[in-house]
């Protein structure tokens, strides 16, 4: 019965370990953000973070919902001040 519990207790610590690893590895921690995407792993870029327009519109193209911040009128367009 003991050796049941500490291989139950085992595995347990092994699948929590893996599930910490891999929700902290799908990301550069220094790029995390806080504010409205508090907890997730979307870098925080603006638009001064873009050299042209067409950079910004890839990152933001490439996940819309990290990158919402790109498109401040909400037509599809990042940062459509940027050349």
């Amino acid at each position: 019965m003991k050796h049941k519990k500490i291989t139950i207790i085992s595995i347990s610590a092994l699948m929590l370990a893996g599930i910490i690893i891999s929700c902290s590895d799908s990301g550069d921690s220094s790029e995390i953000t806080s504010g409205s995407n508090l907890g997730s792993n979307c870098p925080t870029k603006t638009c001064g973070d873009f050299a042209t327009r067409a950079q910004a519109q890839a990152a933001y193209n490439s996940n819309k919902s990290c990158y919402k911040n790109l498109d401040a009128d909400g037509d599809g367009i990042a940062c459509e001040s940027l050349k």
